[in-house]
């Protein structure tokens, strides 16, 4: 009896996909060919995206010659169409006949088969690449990693040069492609380089380009196409990465391998040790920020090491030789797997999206999972044009999430407390989050108000997973935040306490005239704003603002700056908190104290105690009372006349030395003469610049001393802005003091008649 040992399930998975990939077999065949669907995207691979459990080949048939339909689906979004169903394998990314050389009448499909032949090795390599996930590298030998490099590159390779065309008496784009990929399939990637090493001594690099140029390539250049092959192989190194966990990377028709694996070809001046060689703004391209190496050879020899190939070899045609050569076969190359975070396989994906034409089509494994990567594209503002083709994917996907969402928790509860349950946070946050969006473009929810819409999705935001919509958001926050640090350095008590939250809902008016002050002021502050006419455009901005509102409301420093930006700020910002805050407790027990004890003995000067009112009044955090909001608006008033230069100019040397001393520091320290001195001439000068400005002269009621305070609160906040943004100004008015007053305002100053 004959014994027949039965194949292992991984050598059962390699036999089918080499029946796979032999579709055709190569044969010759006197009958005339029938129409063949051939796909410019491997079996193999698409069976990677497949609805539902994969199927063996065995039961793939079974189940097609009980029902006679192809068991075997992707989802497939026709962006023509705006459509999203699921196809069969075999009717998509292929088109008939693509490669038959209707030329070769012994064997129209011979160039088909060819092809079969080298996706079977492929598959069979991202089989094994697949397998070696877990352990976070893999490795190959050279001539498997040559067929590989060999695969991809004709997967990629559609279009071609019209001066080769013309050389060849090529009279087609279809005669060429065909022409080409015989080419390529018939030389092994050994001798393609050895081709491309031998042109390259004959003509030079830069006699090659000048050819390609100029269309003056001989008709005699053979193996021209040799070119190409070498300075891709030559220029780009691969880099192995795996989606995040609970992420996928999706499929068009410019890049494919698998949910999990995307094959990356990296240009060489981003190997390690380079990229700090080469300018910033050499490269403008994503993902720069991923740290990936090229394979580490182990040559035959025994020696290790990326560069060694250009020590031991003196020119290309010496390197071409040992690669082809036997003892180069044995060499290997251990390749890292770089696993992406989550919002790196967003941005991959990215890129994939907005190289997608009105005319491709897409597919994914997971609608969950393309959801969130769809959400992420489009809340780019620099993808906006790009993801417009995307709209009707997300209106299918939202339908499918929303099914889901009702099914796992009852319509009753609201995203807020699904969020407060113990779920997994990537599964369900996420999804809820981005169906909160899609119900607001859709306009399924409605809200009373636009803040009260973007509070809930900025709550909503805080307990996410990072995604690309919210880290947009909060870089362009961080800018307009910084620049409002920088304008008020100075760091009062509380800095980073949180004091009182924003309120969850305010009135129409009040978020109207928010948005419609806060915009602008957020951009001008260097916060790169959408501006669209788009719903989703519209609303990333809204959020955005009240992000860095919810940010600048727990840093004292900052909430003044913001607040003396403008007249408007005063009487707009009070009214996103609740009355009687904190900070209003502080300010009215403060000058309450203040007012009954006339003059506190723990102040040195009128100075001091405008200098301590000014900390508490309007550097303590968000307020909602009269005395810290007229503060503001004085401030306010004083740094746009300033700003503007409305004095004229200073006569010499005051109008050529530095305006700007950012680290200026008021002391709060000084005698009562100078104080008085101070104050007089300040109040002088405003009195002046400032039209209808008449000073408080002060009083015994409780009003007329807090309005005299107020003056000066702003007179102190005035001179410490003049000291750090217009110096040169300050100088002229502190020079016209008496001489020998031992006068000092600043600290690290000597004191001086003058400053």
């Amino acid at each position: 009896m004959t014994r027949h040992r039965r194949n292992t399930p991984k050598q059962q998975a390699r036999t089918e996909l080499a029946g796979e990939a032999q579709k055709t077999d190569g044969s010759p065949s006197s009958c005339a060919p029938m129409t063949q669907y051939q796909h410019f995207i491997p079996r193999f691979i698409l069976r990677r995206f497949q609805v539902g459990p994969v199927k063996s080949k065995t039961e793939r048939q079974k189940e097609f010659r009980h029902t006679g339909v192809d068991p075997e689906y992707v989802h497939y979004y026709d962006i023509a169409t705006g459509s999203l169903d699921i196809r069969p394998v075999g009717k998509v990314y292929g088109v008939p006949d693509f490669y038959q050389d209707v030329r070769n009448t012994y064997n129209i499909n011979e160039l088909e088969g060819k092809l079969a032949d080298l996706e079977r090795h492929a598959a069979s390599i991202i089989m094994d690449l697949h397998e070696a996930l877990p352990q976070g590298t893999f490795t190959l030998k050279r001539r498997p990693l040559e067929l590989l490099r060999k695969f991809l590159f004709i997967m990629h390779y559609r279009k071609w040069i019209e001066s080769f065309m013309k050389a060849k008496g090529i009279q087609s784009a279809v005669e060429c492609w065909l022409y080409v990929l015989r080419y390529y399939l018939d030389t092994s990637h050994s001798d393609i380089m050895r081709d491309a090493a031998e042109l390259v001594e004959k003509y030079g690099e830069e006699g090659l380009l000048k050819m390609i140029t100029e269309s003056h390539i001989p008709p005699d250049l053979e193996h021209f196409p040799a070119h190409t092959y070498h300075i891709h192989a030559d220029n780009y190194f691969f880099s192995i990465w795996e989606a995040a966990e609970g992420e996928e990377f999706i499929l068009t028709h410019n890049a494919f391998v698998s949910p999990r694996i995307a094959i990356v070809l990296r240009h060489v001046v981003l190997r390690p040790g380079m990229k700090e060689c080469i300018k910033p703004d050499l490269f403008v391209s994503s993902l720069l920020h991923v740290n990936t190496a090229p394979s580490t050879p182990i040559y035959a020899s025994g020696e290790r090491g990326t560069h060694i190939d250009h020590v031991n070899f003196q020119s290309a045609m010496s390197l071409a030789r040992y690669r082809s050569s036997q003892e180069g076969a044995n060499d290997s190359f251990v390749f890292k797997i770089t696993k992406l975070s989550r919002p790196q396989t967003l941005e991959l994906n990215s890129v994939l999206l907005v190289n997608v034409t009105k005319t491709g089509s897409l597919t994914f494994l997971s609608r969950r999972s393309m959801l969130r990567t769809v959400r992420a594209f489009r809340s780019l503002p620099v993808n906006f044009l790009a993801s417009q083709l995307l709209v009707p994917l997300i209106g299918r996907l939202t339908d499918t999430m929303e099914t889901e969402v009702s099914a796992l928790h009852p319509p009753s509860q609201s995203p807020a407390a699904v969020l407060d349950q113990d779920v997994d946070a990537l599964t369900l946050v996420d999804v809820v989050l981005y169906v909160l969006l899609m119900q607001i473009c859709t306009g399924i929810r409605q809200f009373e108000t636009a803040y009260d819409r973007a509070h809930l999705v900025f709550r909503i935001m805080e307990k996410s997973k990072p995604t690309l919509f919210a880290d947009e958001i909060s870089r362009e926050v961080e800018k307009a935040f910084k620049v409002c640090k920088d304008l008020e350095d100075e760091m009062p008590v509380g800095e980073g306490v949180s004091f009182t939250p924003l309120l969850s809902s305010i009135s129409n008016e009040s978020s109207s005239q928010l948005f419609q002050f806060m915009i602008p002021c957020m951009s001008r502050l260097g916060a790169v704003m959408s501006g669209g006419e788009g719903i989703l455009e519209e609303l990333q901005d809204e959020v955005m603002v009240v992000c860095f509102l919810a940010r600048a409301s727990s840093s004292p420093a900052v909430w003044h700056a913001l607040s003396c930006i403008s007249q408007q700020a005063p009487k707009i910002l009070p009214r996103l908190f609740k009355k009687d805050t904190p900070t209003d407790r502080s300010v009215m027990d403060f000058t309450r104290f203040m007012h009954e004890h006339a003059s506190p003995s723990i102040f040195s000067s009128g100075f001091h105690t405008a200098y301590a009112l000014r900390g508490i009044c309007g550097m303590f955090g968000p307020t909602t009372n009269p005395i810290s909001e007229s503060y503001y608006r004085f401030m306010a008033t004083i740094i746009q006349c300033f700003g503007r230069g409305t004095l004229g100019s200073l006569p010499e040397p005051y109008s050529s030395q530095p305006r700007e001393r950012p680290k200026a520091r008021l002391l709060y320290k000084m005698s009562e003469e100078h104080s008085e001195l101070l104050f007089s001439n300040m109040k002088m000068i405003l009195r002046e610049a400032l039209p209808g400005f008449e000073p408080s002269l002060g009083g015994s009621s409780l009003g007329q001393t807090l309005r005299k305070w107020i003056d000066e609160m702003a007179i102190v906040g005035c001179l410490a802005w003049l000291g750090k943004h217009r110096r040169n100004f300050l100088d002229y008015i502190l020079d016209g003091f008496p001489q020998g007053m031992n006068f000092k305002l600043f600290e690290d100053e000597e004191a001086t008649g003058s400053t």
